[in-house]
Parts: C-alpha cells; structure tokens; sequence
C-alpha cells in the first residue's frame, strides 16, 4: 500500500520546477535640476591671508539666495619651490569646494557669470567643472516607486498566464529589487579662468533613464 500511493505521489514532485530570471524595467525623463562643481582658490604670503579670501567668498556665496549651494569645505597647505637642492616655502595656497544647484537654468549662469566678475575683487581664481542637468531626489523617489509597481503587477500577471498556457499552477517564491541605476550624459567640463561664463553653453536636458533590474523566482506545479 505504501509503494502504491509513492507512485502516485512521485510524478507531481518531478513536475515541479523552479524559474529564476530577471528583467529589466525603466523610465526616461528630463532632468529637472541644472548643477555644477565650484572650486575656489587663494594664493597669499600667509595663511592668514589666504583663510580672509576664502571667508569673503564663503559669506558671499552663503548670501546669494537664487540657488542652492553644498559644500564649503577648505584646504589650506604651504607652497614650495626648490633651488639648490633646498626648498623654499613661497606662501600658502587655499581651495574651497561647492556644488551648486538650481531648478532654473537662467538663475544658475546669472550666478555663475557674477563669480566671473567678483574673482578679481576677491583676488581668487575660480573653476567650474561638471555642468549637467540631473535628475532630482524627488524625481529619482516618485519614478522608483512607479518603476516598482510596475514590477510587481508584471510578475503576477507572467505568473497567471504561464500557469494558464502550461496548464500547471505557477507561484511568485521571491522578488529581488536590486539598487536602481541611471544613465546620465556625459557632463559638459568648463574652467572660468579659461571660458567666459556669458559664452559658456548651457547643456541640453536630455533625457535621462532611471532602471531597475528585478530578480524573480517562480515555482510552478
């Protein structure tokens, strides 16, 4: 008797099988924020000197109320030069790091063209490098969610036709949501001290991919 109802049970367990795939899923937009890396520079006899330049600019940029700003934070080190086999020390050097942001491209080059004119002021060589429009946090968040619902409901719909067309009964065993990627140009690379910021370009708003590449696991019978 128990021989007989193993007969019966061993062809369902050989029926059953697992599949584990993934599948990509994404949305392009336009990005919503133009954004840019700042860096300022002092070259003074004293630290002293060069720890003023930096604090005026500091307090400038921390006024100007038409963009976002990250950052602040500064070096200062010594600067030598060598003669005979001996080292010299010529003064001290200081840099000063910001990124800079705005949802208007117009308030951004505004900003950017005012540095242009304060650096001789303030005594300071000033670069600007990795102009791009990126997609902001609040954009990132709305379209991941979005992107996995999206994910879900196709699972559960694949799993329901699989089971129908196979004649068998397919059941969601795990779903993976890995870290999302995006795909960004290539940013636009631009020094002051080289290219006026009234000619400078201001990069196109592409649009921009956010992906997600989702591991499933069905188990069907």
């Amino acid at each position: 008797m128990k021989k007989l109802l193993l007969l019966f049970i061993l062809p369902f367990s050989l029926a059953a099988y697992t599949l584990n795939f993934d599948k990509t899923f994404e949305i392009a937009l336009k990005p919503d924020t133009l954004m840019t890396n700042i860096t300022i520079a002092a070259l003074k006899p004293t630290e002293k000197e060069v720890l003023q330049k930096l604090t005026s600019f500091s307090t400038y940029i921390s006024g100007y109320k038409d963009i976002t700003k990250k950052g602040g934070t500064y070096t200062i080190y010594p600067e030598y030069k060598y003669e005979n086999n001996r080292r010299y020390k010529t003064g001290y050097r200081g840099t000063m790091h910001y990124q800079i942001s705005s949802h208007n491209s117009d308030d951004l080059n505004t900003f950017i063209t005012t540095l242009h004119d304060k650096k001789k002021d303030f005594d300071v060589d000033i670069s600007l490098s990795s102009v791009s429009w990126q997609l902001s946090q609040k954009q990132k968040n709305g379209k991941l969610d979005s992107l996995r619902l999206d994910a879900i409901v196709w699972i559960n719909q694949y799993a329901k036709s699989l089971s129908m067309k196979l004649d068998t009964t397919c059941k969601i065993n795990k779903i993976s949501l890995t870290a999302p990627s995006f795909d960004y140009p290539r940013p636009v690379m631009m020094e002051s001290r080289s290219v006026a910021p009234a000619t400078a370009p201001t990069p196109e708003q592409d649009e921009q991919k956010i992906m997600i590449n989702p591991q499933f696991e069905l188990e069907c019978q």
